[in-house]
């Protein structure tokens, strides 16, 4: 962060030294961090000090100064260059960051009462009749906070004249909160909605601006009805989660409610980004926002899209948790405007995997021209191999685990590992496969045994799992998994159960590569 911001501001030779003293200053300057959790705010605004104080020396000394890119601060007769086209020219930016930092510093020594009417109002860019609702008061009454706060502002500021200078002599006139208003509007506020933490963390450390949102339910397991971001379709996910052991009811529906809500805050940001894969994972989630924003007038909010399937320099490719700050910060420049095809795609797909009927998934994957998401065909057609297999009810996945062990035991980490390598594309997670272990290992004809050891923590437990004897004549279709043992698994909207010795209604054919029904 600091070494992209340093380059947009001073000489490329330069940018080390800039980075470098930034460092310096924060490091000595640390016992004055009141909270840690802004530590990347606080350093950003030393890094602009320090880039401002490298510029000036160097005008002082008559040397050019020129930012990255060619964008000069001074032309070739040596005077500092106008903005073009209204446009600030380098150095005005500098300055207008750095009375900005100033603004913000003082705003945060206001009373609550003054500091969050005005922050919401100018710098979270909403209108004041929004504030008033927000708040829970009139909108008269923003009115005169907004204008009260403006005044004691400016009596907080009185005694710093550097920025008094600034604000004189900005492209934006009138007080310093006029500079705030005009560093929003020209950095859009987007909303980043992404498929997991692990991106999150990386993308926080990167140049990318914005908020950033992971959402990252596990479509592909568990039943999942057709209504998006309501607390009954919370509460259905919620239990499923809980009842396969990865988290709490409580922490699950407290999760999905926090994702829910920040989806529908869409309306505070300029433009949401979707970033996602392509495996089942993402694919899922992809159609189902692209369902659940059909349904809402976005207005001046605008929705973009990055949905990768490669990326230089990683063979195999299986996802974005793989890439760097800096090769995550790349592909924003990749996005494009999600489009009315896009969306109507989604809308069906959300409906087809949502219904209680797997026939119109089938179709869709057999059928329907899906090129407007180019991955989504190939991950559901990984959806419906999910379904008991023809030849010997199994999965794929658990077709997977079963050959894997029949070559010998092994540890859940390294089955996990195996199993991942079965993939063209990565979607489960060790946690989903090894609730599917589980699942191989219960039952009246247990498929697998088990002797590990939990370790108490997130991660897989120690110890081997083993294929039995039931499992290889599975394997080796000479038994049938499914009526060994029943079924009971949602697979979307569709619920299929078997009791012991019975079938299922559908069951997925790798020869004809589509669904079909089977006698229950």
């Amino acid at each position: 962060m600091v070494y992209a911001l340093a380059l947009s501001l001073v000489r490329p030779d330069d940018v080390d030294d800039v980075a470098q003293d930034a460092f310096l200053r924060a490091f000595r300057n640390l016992d004055l961090l009141a909270d840690p959790a802004k530590f990347g705010v606080w350093l950003r605004r030393i890094t602009f000090g320090v880039a401002i104080d490298h510029v000036r020396t160097d005008r002082a000394r008559g040397r050019p100064v020129t930012s990255v890119g060619g964008s000069g601060l001074e032309s070739e007769g040596g005077e500092e260059m106008e903005a073009v086209d209204g446009a600030l020219s380098p150095l005005q930016r500098i300055e207008q960051n750095e009375v900005a930092a100033h603004v913000r510093a003082a705003l945060e020594r206001m009373p609550a009462r003054y500091r969050v009417p005005l922050t919401l109002y100018h710098i979270d860019g909403l209108s004041q009749a929004k504030v008033a609702r927000t708040l829970g008061v009139p909108e008269a009454t923003v009115r005169s906070l907004v204008a009260r706060a403006r005044k004691k502002l400016a009596r907080l500021l009185a005694n710093t004249p550097e920025v008094q200078d600034m604000v004189d002599t900005s492209a934006s006139s009138g007080d310093a909160m006029d500079v705030l208003d005009a560093e929003r509007k020209e950095t859009p506020r987007l909303l980043h909605v992404l498929n997991g933490d692990s991106v999150k963390g990386t993308l926080e450390r990167s140049s990318v601006p914005g908020a950033f949102s992971p959402y990252a339910d596990v479509l592909h397991e568990g039943p999942v009805p057709v209504a998006t971001g309501t607390a009954a379709t919370r509460e259905v996910r919620a239990r499923y989660v809980a009842a396969s052991g990865y988290v709490s009811y409580a922490e699950a529906l407290r999760i999905s409610g926090e994702w829910d809500a920040k989806l529908a805050a869409f309306a505070d940001y300029d433009e949401i980004v979707l970033w996602f894969e392509h495996d089942l994972f993402d694919q899922l989630l992809l159609v189902r926002h692209l369902d659940w924003f059909s349904r809402r007038d976005l207005g001046r909010t605008a929705l973009s899209l990055i949905c990768v399937g490669e990326f230089p320099g990683f063979e195999p490719f299986h996802g974005l948790g793989q890439l760097d700050a800096n090769q995550l910060a790349s592909l924003l420049g990749t996005r494009e405007t999600v489009s009315s095809d896009q969306i109507a795609l989604g809308v069906r797909v959300w409906r087809a995997f949502t219904a209680p009927d797997p026939l119109a998934l089938d179709a869709v994957v057999n059928a329907e021209n899906t090129e407007a998401l180019p991955f989504l065909q190939g991950a559901l057609r990984r959806f419906l191999e999910e379904y008991p297999s023809v030849a010997t009810g199994l999965p794929r996945t658990e077709r997977h685990l079963l050959e894997i062990l029949a070559k010998g035991p092994l540890s859940p980490a390294d089955l996990f590992l195996a199993e991942q390598r079965c993939e063209e594309r990565v979607f489960m997670g060790d946690s989903t496969v090894w609730c599917r272990v589980r699942g191989l290992a219960s039952g009246e004809h247990p498929l697998v045994s088990l002797n590990v050891e939990e370790r108490g923590d997130p991660g897989l437990p120690v110890g081997t799992v083993s294929i039995t004897d039931t499992g290889r004549a599975v394997v080796a279709g000479a038994a049938d998994a499914v009526r060994l043992n029943g079924y009971d698994r949602w697979l979307g909207g569709v619920h299929l159960t078997a009791p012991l010795g019975g079938d299922v209604e559908w069951r997925y054919d790798s020869a004809s590569l589509r669904l079909v029904r089977r006698g229950t």
